[in-house]
């Protein structure tokens, strides 16, 4: 993409610069959707010239012959000793918590070609010596001189403090792998110089806002969903087209009205989000190859562009081949998969007995889950076979994301895009019992093994991410064993007045326990050490904290986690369910806490993952099959997936 005229790039705009926004526009509301969005965007404009073969990568100057990415507009009003913002925070924001990322990653590879020009994107000094940075906030300076120094264990102050330290989280963990070593440089330059805004600038707050309300009320253009409807609506005949308008109007409201508060501040878009998910799984055969020069296939080109893509395939690869298909289309069609999705969403919300797996990927931002579903379920399933596939499709989400978590993996999509495109295209319209077959072979292909659980250590920023996740999982585990309720959602619950934080067992009193370990570098090392975890309420969390381990596991018992109260020997003697369970996983009680306790506790945490996340769960849970089925159903990837 060419420069467009009149904008500038993200290092024009950012630096040396100071911006202030207005208190009625102060909160920071991006959620890891559009960060996600954010990140493959760019990364995937930009490895269009960096893997394009035309360049050496012998030095950043080449970074001047890549292309442009072109970001929108920004409002703002002022003039250059006072900028406010009116309309681009939520962008400018996000971008600058991708510079502190970036910049932590070059300093830790000991790239310091570009320190004087990215810092000064992300905080300067233009009115003397003390430093401000480009989005001067108040409230939030606590949260950023946090993150610039690459700090994330700390307690936020605010709403948009947790949310600025939520999406910095999010693009460590959505970074994409193929901006490594080699790349980073080459990538840093070209967000830098390569990303342009249109930079608005008004002479009145008043004037910004009615700017503003312009563009955003009168001046938008249709967008896919839109055109598609058009298109749908001109294939369709004369007499139903007031039928198939109305139910489409019907079903975007209901996917709109489910969806709002997702987009909080931002421009609601998830009937194209929707739309976009429902044909990629319905009708998507082919993905862009990982090679320099790929073309675009069915799976990208379903994306933001879809009603391009459905006005050419159409017929030969959806079967709309007559006026009265198109209807059915969206009648017929439309209304399962909007009531499927609607479905999926609810159960990501609330967590409900048979349908635990979509809650706990959900609560992982696993929302592959649902494009999955999409692919699994047939139009011709009745509403039993469809929650048997969509638990089937959860559970396998669920195994296969916490395996490769549990062993220091990613496991969000674009990482795992080809693997997960294969299972979406061999698992499309099938059978339940074919579908768990599917699954079980692209579980045990897919599978890591659990050598890294061991090792599993909170101050590792991949595993802390999901360290409450999964310790409530194994509590919620012991729960449902004994005949209890679960309290998963309970105990993963942030929102709570107070909430269950990760708790160390051993205190961070060295010198009270050196006699136990090597050196204080071996204390740290076991004691945040996944076997020195549970989860406690945060008010009893930091009233244990400083105890010794004698004082805490008499507190533990009166505790509602069964992890806590299994610490003292007293809980064994009124509870006979329990016994079974402390055999079954080697649960104990113990007077003191050393290194051969908490490694004999990760044991134990890791015999219930092994239970938990047994890839055999799933045969059961599709009735069974014999040997001949079980071969006769094959995995592989599929003969177009890759083809013209």
């Amino acid at each position: 993409m060419e420069r467009i005229n009149k904008t500038e790039t993200l290092y024009e705009i950012l630096n040396s610069k100071v911006f202030t926004i207005n208190v009625y526009q102060r909160e920071y509301r991006w959620g890891t959707k559009q960060i996600e969005q954010l990140i493959n965007d760019i990364t995937d404009c930009f490895l269009t010239y960096y893997d394009s073969g035309k360049f050496k990568h012998e030095d950043t100057e080449e970074v001047a012959q890549y292309g442009y990415y072109f970001m929108g507009s920004i409002i703002r009003t002022g003039d250059d000793s006072t900028k406010e913002i009116i309309d681009g925070q939520q962008r400018l924001t996000s971008l600058t918590l991708l510079l502190m990322y970036i910049n932590k990653l070059l300093h830790e590879q000991g790239n310091h070609e570009l320190d004087s020009m990215l810092p000064n994107m992300i905080q300067s000094s233009p009115f003397g010596a003390k430093k401000t940075f480009n989005i001067n906030v108040q409230e939030r300076k606590n949260c950023m001189d946090h993150l610039y120094n690459g700090i994330t264990d700390f307690k936020p102050d605010n709403e948009s403090s947790q949310t600025l330290l939520d999406r910095y989280l999010d693009i460590a963990y959505l970074f994409r792998d193929e901006i490594n070593a080699d790349a980073l440089p080459y990538f840093a330059c070209w967000v830098m110089h390569k990303i342009l805004l249109l930079e608005i600038i008004t002479s009145s707050e008043q004037e910004a806002h009615t700017i503003f309300i312009t563009m955003n009320d009168r001046g938008l253009s249709l967008n896919s969903a839109e055109m598609l409807k058009a298109y749908i609506l001109n294939e369709t005949n004369e007499t139903d087209k007031s039928e198939v308008n109305e139910k489409w109007k019907t079903f975007v409201k209901e996917i709109k009205d489910s969806s709002d508060a997702e987009y909080s501040g931002i421009v609601n878009t998830a009937d194209v989000e929707f739309i976009s998910l429902w044909l990629r799984g319905k009708y998507a055969q082919t993905l862009r190859e990982g090679k320099k020069d790929s073309e675009d296939k069915d799976y990208e080109l379903l994306g933001e562009k879809f009603h391009e893509w459905v006005r050419q395939n159409s017929k030969k690869k959806m079967g709309l081949t007559t006026s009265a298909k198109y209807k059915d289309f969206v009648v017929s069609e439309m209304q399962q998969m909007v009531k499927l999705y609607l479905k999926i969403k609810q159960y990501s919300k609330k967590f409900t007995n048979g349908f635990e797996s979509i809650y706990y990927n959900a609560n992982r931002d696993l929302n592959y889950q649902a494009l999955l579903m999409i692919s699994a379920v047939d139009k011709n399933d009745v509403p039993e076979v469809v929650d048997a596939k969509i638990k089937l499709v959860a559970k396998f989400v669920d195994i296969f994301a916490s395996n490769r978590i549990l062993n220091y993996k990613k496991a969000n999509f674009n990482t795992n895009k080809v693997f997960l495109f294969k299972v979406l295209v061999n698992i499309r319209n099938k059978t339940i019992k074919e579908i768990g077959i599917i699954l079980t072979k692209a579980l045990l292909e897919s599978n890591v093994g659990w050598d890294k659980f061991m090792e599993l250590n909170y101050e590792n920023q991949f595993f802390k991410r999901y360290a409450l996740h999964f310790i409530a999982r194994f509590a919620s585990h012991l729960n449902v064993q004994m005949g209890n309720p679960s309290q998963f959602d309970i105990f993963t619950d942030r929102k709570s007045k107070n909430p269950f934080d990760v708790e160390h067992i051993l205190p961070n009193k060295y010198l009270d326990y050196s006699n136990g370990f090597a050196d204080e570098r071996e204390f740290k090392l076991f004691r945040h050490n996944i076997g020195d975890l549970i989860i406690l309420t945060k008010d009893k969390n930091r009233s244990y904290q400083d105890m010794h381990y004698e004082e805490k596991v008499v507190k533990y018992l009166g505790d509602d986690v069964i992890f806590a109260k299994a610490l003292n020997k007293e809980f064994y003697q009124n509870n006979p369910l329990f016994l079974s369970l402390n055999k079954k996983y080697g649960i104990k009680h113990y007077d003191e806490i050393t290194k051969k306790v908490i490694l004999e506790r990760a044991d134990v945490y890791l015999n219930i993952a092994k239970d938990v996340w047994d890839i055999g769960k799933l045969k059961l849970d599709c009735g069974g099959w014999l040997d001949e089925e079980y071969e006769n159903v094959s995995f592989e990837t599929a003969r177009k997936v890759f083809s013209n």
